[in-house]
């Protein structure tokens, strides 16, 4: 079975699948040929019963019939019943050939059935003949020659037909019986050879599903069982089980063959990174890693690793003697640092105190801006009151204006009934005159009308010249009124604009004297930090003390390493390095004495 076990997985498979479908095909082929078998039987025997059945038939209407001749005979006297009994006989003689009919379709060798032909040729010969001539003698009235007739013939007839059906009825009986025989033989047959087949089916296929599973299961259930020890615990160490499935496996060149033979290749490769993996952890970065391929991750990865632990360790190793030098120029730099730091102290004690008196210079301007502020916000709503007032005369002067307005209306009222009045009385005048004598008085009162209406009209002038001149000297204060209220309305715009300027002179001087209190508060601050620079200085020194100690214990340190030789992996001191660990130049550039300040220096105005 070794040509077996180099199948492809899909090829075992489908061979295992195709085995068992070749005896599945088997046993239904075998079932289906004796289910058609013992259909064809029992088909056979159904036709045997519809033979007997039909012969049944043929032997009970002969019965039937020879009772109905009888009946004939003994029904002379009734006409009506004689010919009622030969109509039946006549319909029994149609059934019966129906019968014969069914028995012939269901015969295969016709000329065999001897005892079959006797009964139907003496049926339709002599029994037939019979009938017809009984029928001859009764519808002539000689029913006795008849009855003598029939007697004598009858027992001719009755022998053949009725041993004829018994006979060819055994016959179809035995073939029936010997038919239900061979279809139970064909059935024990058919039975017997399906089990045999099923059991060789459930046996073939329960021993290939074994194999199958024996020989892709233990391969996988080892590697399975190395990868979850792997994965779980990291033991990565071969046990001598699983490198006997590895020999015996890995010669097989299927699916599970390749794995097993790709799962050994990978546990070798890794089990060679561990052990170099142990040799950097034990301090030796002079081995060298041979790569599988260009796609070997791990193996990159590690020669990735021992190339910067050599190139780190050397510029390390390199920078160790530096960083010792640096730490004492460090020391000294601090302690120029603390000389320096001292001395600003100094200074910034000195321009703390001028700018505390800058402060109280400010605070004081802010509370003068302020009382400006008040006396021009006080100004403003005074100015801002006689502009309303001013409004108000305005609005007064133009109601007297609209009512000289209105009454001179009224005037020019007045004047038009004067003169509608004055126009009256010279038509009165005019009809006292046609009246002649009798007019006379009402002639009188026209005129005294008239100069009434005159008067009127000439008032009604006098008040309208003394109106109009109100009117103009109304307008004129009009003018005076609105020009004065531009003028005023300009006052509370610009008294409105210096309170604002005030006020923001007075805001600015508050928010710079918060400022200088805020400036004061950093200086002071500043000096406290200038005093722990100082003392951080002489802490520096100390500690750098202190990393020249360590810098040579470092040194110590990496001489445990074994590097590779310098040139292949130290590239120098990078500059950024070389930068960082320059001495600052701190003393030379620190003050010796503290900067003057003026004490009434001044910032600006405000």
């Amino acid at each position: 079975m070794v040509w077996f076990k180099n199948f492809k997985v899909n090829a075992k498979l489908m061979s295992s699948f195709a085995i068992v479908m070749v005896f599945t095909i088997a046993v239904g082929a075998i079932g289906l040929v004796g289910m058609m078998t013992l259909q064809k039987g029992a088909a056979g025997i159904d036709n045997d019963l519809i033979a007997i059945e039909a012969l049944a038939n043929i032997r009970e209407h002969f019965n039937v019939q020879r009772n109905d001749i009888r009946s004939v005979f003994l029904s002379s006297d009734n006409p009506q019943m004689v010919s009622s009994l030969i109509a039946g006989i006549a319909e029994s003689d149609g059934f019966v050939s129906e019968n014969f009919a069914t028995y012939e379709s269901l015969i295969e060798d016709l000329p065999h059935e001897t005892d079959y032909l006797t009964v139907r040729n003496t049926w339709e010969g002599a029994f037939s003949q019979m009938k017809t001539n009984i029928w001859t003698m009764v519808n002539q009235g000689d029913f006795d020659g008849a009855y003598e007739y029939f007697t004598s013939q009858i027992p001719l007839i009755i022998a053949p037909i009725t041993n004829g059906l018994a006979a060819t009825a055994a016959a179809n009986d035995e073939e029936a019986k010997a038919q239900n025989a061979s279809n139970y033989s064909m059935f024990v047959k058919c039975m017997v050879i399906i089990v045999v087949f099923i059991a060789a089916a459930l046996i073939i296929s329960i021993s290939i599903a074994l194999y199958i599973s024996h020989i892709i299961g233990k391969p996988l259930t080892s590697l399975a069982a190395f990868m979850n020890r792997a994965g779980s615990t990291g033991d990565i160490e071969i046990r001598q089980d699983d490198i006997n499935v590895i020999g015996e496996y890995s010669k097989y060149s299927d699916e599970m063959g390749r794995c097993i033979a790709g799962a050994a290749s990978f546990i070798d490769h890794i089990t060679k990174i561990a052990s170099k993996l142990e040799s950097v952890a034990d301090g030796d970065l002079t081995i060298d890693v041979a790569l599988l391929s260009e796609m070997d991750t791990m193996g990159k990865s590690l020669k990735n690793t021992v190339e910067n632990l050599n190139h780190m360790f050397g510029e390390i190793d390199a920078s160790t003697t530096q960083v010792s030098t640096g730490a004492k120029q460090i020391a000294d730099g601090s302690q120029s640092l603390a000389q320096g730091s001292t001395q600003q102290a100094a200074s910034v004690q000195q321009l703390s105190t001028s700018i505390s008196e800058i402060a109280q210079n400010t605070k004081d301007n802010a509370d003068m801006a302020g009382k400006a502020a008040m006396l021009a916000n006080t100004i403003k709503q005074n100015a801002e009151k006689g502009s309303r007032q001013m409004d108000e005369m305005m609005t007064a002067v133009k109601d007297i204006n609209q009512a000289s307005q209105n009454i001179q209306k009224i005037i020019k009222v007045i004047d038009d009934i004067a003169f509608q009045t004055n126009i009256l009385a010279l038509n009165a005048a005019v009809e006292a005159a046609r009246a002649g004598q009798h007019g006379k008085g009402f002639a009188v009162v026209a005129e005294e009308v008239r100069n009434l209406s005159a008067k009127s009209a000439e008032a009604a002038k006098d008040t309208e010249t003394m109106i109009e001149n109100s009117m103009e000297k109304a307008k004129l204060g009009s003018q005076i009124a609105e020009e004065t209220a531009v003028s005023l309305a300009e006052i509370v715009s610009g008294i409105n604009e210096s309170s604002e300027i005030v006020s923001d002179i007075a805001s600015s001087s508050e928010q710079q004297s918060a400022g200088i209190d805020q400036i004061n508060l950093g200086i002071d601050q500043v000096a406290q930090v200038v005093q722990q620079n100082s003392a951080t200085a002489e802490q520096s020194a100390a500690a750098s003390q202190e990393m020249s100690g360590q810098a040579y214990v470092l040194e110590e340190l990496i001489s445990r390493f074994k590097i590779k030789k310098a040139s292949q992996t130290y590239t120098g001191v990078p500059s950024s390095l070389k930068s960082a660990l320059k001495p600052p130049e701190i003393a030379e550039k620190a003050p010796s004495q503290p900067l003057p300040l003026p004490k009434n220096a001044a910032f600006g105005k405000y």
